[in-house]
């Protein structure tokens, strides 16, 4: 059982990685076109819009993970009407939150305004507001029809048919998106076949999950009993309060941006977003499959055995989030210089600022995982509460008072990170999983920070000296991409976790060459 729950877990991890690559290649090609072929303020429209919408994303409470978490026990049971009763639970809900989505979506429209600093700085020829704002609510709101049955695909571990279903769309959309703006320049065209390739891919996944799951047919009318329903509940009201955390501090931050510092400054700013959200899918696309994996394993191993685990999976989380966070603060702005011009540019003090703030939330996905799979919402209920109040007071603060800027926005997001998560979250793990205190766990994150100092410092010391242009950038690239792998190696090499990584690169390559 062990062999076969790690080669699902490679498996789809593998297949989760190399489909988020050629995302990634997509996603920048048609942000290069767009930029080229649109004004940056429609970057910032884009970018603003996205976040009003993932704040009204609040109304889905959580019911995704709740629901997957309940789903793990009848699934290694094989209780196909149990499973049945929470995916058609789950349809229902999707069904009011999508709808919810759109109405109360709806009455924001006449007061867009509202959330720019400058409606001058709107270009004279861009459709109207209201038309704009339309079609990304109606993207949000479909995203929720049809798409229930992809969390049955990746919680029984066949996360490699998500991920092949999305590229296949993806790739689609980036295709009909590039043609529209090099021989139209429409950004109605754009939006509009973003909305028909989540639609479609939605159908497309929903029918896959079909023919995969036949019993779901069988048991379409299965329902849950009141104390399942009770259970489902506690969950939810728990995840419900960490969705609001993590909705006002994602969202909120882009549209104070917006209405402080305005629509060319929010552009500008997406484009770093853009980068961290890439590395952010991939850390998603290559852990949410383990997570299925971790939960097995909690179920069926000792405490001992799960925090032995922990350490291992930390590892490699954190090996993951020094190298992206180092890379990212290395050559993210001469990456943007390059690509879509100096004008797009923040300063180094902002980058860093910006790509700690990222180096933060990575290592926090570990602790993520053990809560999901030991549905450890409850302990956590009141954590992204106190998180988003932090965030905006002191966003909020740094603004007025200090007139900082977007310096302010993003340190004010550090402060309610190192408030909340830092510590919340791992102590939760610590607590109800391990019945250990957190003083093993600081000490590491410690050890981790200072590889991610160490690679940061040098990388930047030795690509100081290289000049601008292509040829160039591909030589920092290597710079940047070997000199956190050797700090790893030799502040960690001996250790017993990086022993274990080392042996699952080995299974990995083994595997392939056979």
């Amino acid at each position: 059982m062990e062999s076969g729950r790690t080669k699902k877990s490679f498996r789809n991890s593998a297949y989760a990685l190399v489909v988020q690559i050629i995302t990634v290649l997509l996603n920048f090609a048609i942000r290069t076109v767009f930029i080229k072929t649109l004004s940056v303020a429609y970057l910032g429209l884009n970018g603003l819009f996205t976040n009003i919408l993932n704040i009204l994303s609040f109304a889905e409470l959580g019911f995704g993970t709740a629901i997957v978490y309940a789903m793990y026990k009848p699934i290694a049971q094989n209780d196909t009407k149990k499973i049945s009763a929470y995916m058609n639970f789950f349809k229902y809900v999707y069904r009011i939150v999508g709808l919810t989505i759109l109405v109360v979506g709806l009455f924001l429209i006449p007061n867009l305004d509202f959330f720019i600093s400058d409606t001058a700085e709107i270009p004279a020829d861009a459709p109207s507001l209201a038309l704009i704002y339309i079609l990304y609510l109606v993207n949000s709101a479909a995203s929720y029809f049809f798409n229930y049955k992809r969390s049955l695909v990746v919680a029984t571990q066949n996360g490699y048919i998500d991920s092949r279903n999305q590229l296949e769309f993806n790739f689609l959309k980036c295709a009909i998106q590039f043609l529209i703006l090099v021989l139209f320049k429409s950004y109605l065209g754009y939006l509009t076949i973003q909305i028909a390739c989540t639609l479609l891919g939605n159908i497309a996944i929903s029918v896959k999950a079909d023919k995969m799951f036949p019993y779901l047919k069988e048991n379409k009318d299965a329902e849950l009993n009141k104390e399942e329903k009770r259970d489902l509940a506690k969950n939810v009201v728990a995840m419900s309060f960490h969705k609001l955390g993590s909705v006002v501090v994602s969202g909120v931050d882009n549209i104070l941006i917006s209405k402080f510092a305005g629509l060319v400054a929010m552009g500008c700013y997406s484009n770093y977003t853009l980068l961290t959200a890439t590395i952010k899918t991939v850390f998603a696309q290559i852990m949410t499959p383990i997570t299925a994996s971790v939960g097995n394993f909690v179920a069926e191993k000792t405490k001992d055995d799960s925090y032995q685990f922990f350490h291992k999976l930390f590892f490699v989380n954190a090996y993951g989030a020094i190298f992206c966070s180092s890379c990212l603060m290395v050559l993210a702005n001469p990456f943007i210089e390059l690509f879509w011009g100096e004008q797009y540019l923040f300063t180094n003090d902002i980058v860093l600022l910006l790509l700690f703030n990222f180096y933060i939330d990575r290592m926090r996905q570990t602790s993520q995982i053990y809560i999901d799979t030991n549905g450890l919402f409850w302990p956590i209920k009141w954590k992204s509460f106190v998180e988003a109040v932090v965030n905006l007071v002191a966003s909020l603060s740094l603004l007025i008072f200090f007139n900082l800027g977007i310096e302010g926005i993003i340190i004010g997001t550090l402060i309610s990170n190192f408030a909340t998560n830092f510590w919340w979250e791992p102590y939760a793990v610590y607590k109800y999983s391990f019945n250990r205190s957190l003083r093993d766990y600081f000490i590491r994150h410690a050890k981790y920070t200072i590889a991610l100092v160490l690679s940061v410092s040098i990388s930047m010391g030795l690509i100081s000296f290289l000049p601008n242009g292509l040829v160039m950038f591909l030589v920092k690239c290597v710079v940047a991409a070997i000199i956190p792998n050797l700090v790893m190696f030799f502040m960690f090499g001996k250790s017993p976790e990086y022993q274990y990584l080392k042996e699952i690169l080995k299974k990995i390559v083994l595997r392939k060459k056979k």
